[in-house]
């Protein structure tokens, strides 16, 4: 978070960063920015008692300033020059890679950095070499450490190593070489994917037991080709400045909303999460039978916010839609593998013998061919289609 430099030099005397008030009681107070309190800063709340919106404001600074300095009195005790240092800073600096990603993104690395830090956090990076890299990735497949773990675990490695070379740490221009020079296997790409009987069987035995959301989300997932959270949303810590749905410090952000759905049913248009820096124009999605049915058993004065809302009319949290999609998988004796991010694979494969290579990447909202190859599926299939066009052709 960036502050005003007033909070340093008082050059603008109303500058009140922290500031709240309490409109019921009418009392004002400030508070430290999320930030700092996870970092452990023990100050929560200063009630301020000053008369006047100056006297305010400079209380404000002071109590900033104090907060500001015992942060950076814990990134030195972070030993300066340690990895643990480092990822502080690449969690921290302003102009990190980290505030580039979504706050739920941003939140799942913070969590692959802990394990990171665990490994690494005391050792200086100007002793960091190849053979201490290595060990680390042998010790990981000692513990029977998955490929995908592995390879997650240096990803986020490398992001740290990159922003010590952009802020010049001595010894990361180093370590960036050798890592590129590592081996670190890539795991095998999911197989898996539903098909249309499952769907038929997933929505069945879901609408039986009135579980109309999955019901909808899988149906959109499956036909229009969607991630999860651009149906139904993901929840991620709560942020400075955060507005919108929250509940018990989680922020939810990315689903589908009402307001994005056509009052009378026939599309909806939606800014696709992962690429709406790149490509900010909404997508128009024409609604299907299937799903419009379902949408129009809500009534018209409930359609407000997150379309896909669980019984307490919050969007899904704690994995309870992919907790539904395993009982009613189960109930409908489908296979056991099976995972309701399948579905956007289901569709894709489906699609991809039907329909252009590159209509297919623009339905899958990716910006590289490449990209959906990686989700379409059953691979057979598509090249006897491409031996018999050819055959065809030749007649």
């Amino acid at each position: 978070m960036k502050f005003d430099q007033s909070v340093w030099d008082d050059s603008d005397p109303d500058y009140a960063p922290g500031l709240k008030r309490n409109k019921a009681r009418g009392t004002y107070f400030w508070a430290p920015p999320k930030k700092y309190k996870d970092a452990g800063y023990s100050i929560k709340t200063v009630r301020l008692d000053e008369p006047t919106d100056i006297a305010r404001a400079a209380r404000c600074r002071e109590l900033t300033r104090e907060m500001l300095d015992w942060y950076r009195g814990q990134e030195t005790g972070r030993r300066e020059g340690s990895w643990s240092y480092l990822i502080a800073r690449y969690l921290s600096d302003e102009y990190s890679g980290i505030w580039d990603v979504r706050a739920g993104t941003r939140a799942q690395y913070k969590k692959e950095l802990a394990k990171v830090e665990a490994v690494l956090g005391e050792v200086d990076i100007l002793d960091t070499d190849f053979t201490m890299l290595m060990t680390v990735k042998k010790a990981m497949e000692t513990k029977g450490r998955s490929t995908h773990y592995i390879k997650k675990w240096f990803t986020h490695f490398g992001l740290v190593v990159s922003h010590g070379v952009k802020i010049r740490q001595p010894g990361c221009d180093e370590v960036k070489a050798i890592r590129s020079e590592m081996r670190i296997k890539t795991p095998p790409r999911r197989t898996r994917f539903i098909t249309r009987e499952h769907v038929e069987k997933i929505v069945a035995e879901a609408d039986r037991r009135g579980w109309w959301q999955l019901s909808v989300s899988v149906l959109i997932r499956f036909e229009y080709l969607l991630r999860g959270v651009d149906v139904h949303g993901e929840w991620s810590p709560v942020e400075d400045g955060a507005g919108g749905i929250t509940h018990n410090g989680l922020q939810w952000d990315g689903g589908l909303t009402w307001e994005m759905v056509d009052p009378d049913l026939q599309h909806f248009e939606k800014v696709i999460s992962k690429t709406r820096d790149s490509l900010p124009e909404p997508y128009l999605f024409h609604l299907i039978p299937e799903i419009k049915k379902r949408l129009a058993n809500v009534p018209k004065e409930k359609r407000v916010g997150p379309v896909i809302a669980m019984e307490d009319g919050l969007p899904p949290r704690n994995g309870r839609l992919t907790k539904q999609f395993k009982t009613v998988a189960k109930a409908a004796e489908l296979p056991e593998y099976l995972q309701i991010r399948d579905a956007r694979s289901g569709g894709i494969t489906e699609a991809k013998s039907m329909v252009d290579g590159y209509a297919l990447r623009d339905a899958a909202q990716h910006t590289q061919i490449t990209t959906t190859d990686i989700y379409a599926r059953g691979r057979s299939e598509t090249a006897n289609n491409v031996v018999q066009i050819r055959q065809n052709a030749r007649k």
